[in-house]
């Protein structure tokens, strides 16, 4: 039996349509074989869902890199927003409510007396400097006539660095000591009042402590907001009417982990502050 031979363009050899318009009925066999996609259009959407899936991998890594390198807490996202410190790996955030009332009762910072110093201390003096390295001090733009020591645990020339923080406790606790003067007045406890040389001397100290809370403060700029309610508890105390609500929420930098780092990285003990 003669058969009939019809060419079929490129563009039209997996299209039944290019048959149908041609007048021309295939078998079903031959149908099921000219609709069927070709190999190699099945490997061009392999490939093209792999690349997708490819993309969508990258993306993922390069927004979990992005968010961990400018989280709060890391030193990348820290030197960004503010001066370089050696102690960006210790900085922790954290939630605090201030728990601050209109008299003050049970904190164990205020008032007098060796329980109170013991506190303080703690926060504030028995804490020692760390060491720089000069790489650290270009970086700080600090001045190369800063004073040089060797650091006693690993025999490193560098230079002797000092916390802010811990000097603005200092200076918050020398404040602090001048309202009891006539406690800490004696010579006898050790601390900044009794030491003094004099008025004169005693009073350059608080302007100078003074003088650094102020540009301290006004630097933070803290804008955290709180309200102003009544206090019925406090009445038997004279407060009465509205008073200012301080027990409110807080982001702060963990202290304790910082003074921990501090005091591991510690190449000197006594103060001159």
């Amino acid at each position: 039996m003669s058969k009939s031979y019809h060419p079929v363009p490129l563009d039209e050899e997996h299209s039944l349509d290019g048959f149908q318009e041609k007048g021309v009925r295939l078998p079903e066999h031959d149908r099921d074989i000219v609709t069927r996609p070709s190999k190699g259009t099945q490997n061009h959407w392999i490939w093209l869902i792999h690349a997708l899936l490819l993309s969508f991998s990258m993306t993922l890594f390069a927004l979990s890199f992005c968010t961990k390198a400018t989280s709060p807490s890391s030193p990348a996202f820290l030197e960004r927003i503010g001066t370089y410190s050696p102690l960006f790996p210790a900085v922790k955030y954290e939630k605090q409510k201030y728990n601050l009332a209109p008299i003050v009762k049970d904190s164990p910072y205020v008032g007098y007396g060796a329980s109170v110093d013991r506190a303080w201390d703690y926060i504030a003096n028995d804490i020692g400097d760390i060491m720089i390295t000069e790489e650290e001090r270009v970086k700080l733009d600090l001045s190369p006539d800063s004073l040089k020591i060797q650091n006693p645990r690993t025999g490193e020339w560098g230079y002797r660095a000092g916390v802010e923080v811990f000097h603005q406790l200092h200076c918050l606790n020398l404040l602090r000591q001048v309202v009891y003067k006539d406690y800490y007045g004696q010579k006898d406890l050790g601390g900044d009042v009794g030491d003094a040389d004099g008025p004169e001397d005693l009073n350059g100290h608080v302007d100078h402590c003074i003088e650094a809370l102020r540009q301290n403060l006004m630097c933070q700029s803290d804008v955290s907001v709180f309200t102003f309610k009544l206090f019925p508890e406090l009445a038997d105390d004279g407060i009465e009417g509205e008073w200012p609500d301080f027990s409110i929420d807080h982001t702060c930098r963990n202290y304790e982990a910082i003074r921990k780092w501090n005091n591991e990285h510690v190449a000197a003990w006594d103060h001159n502050a």
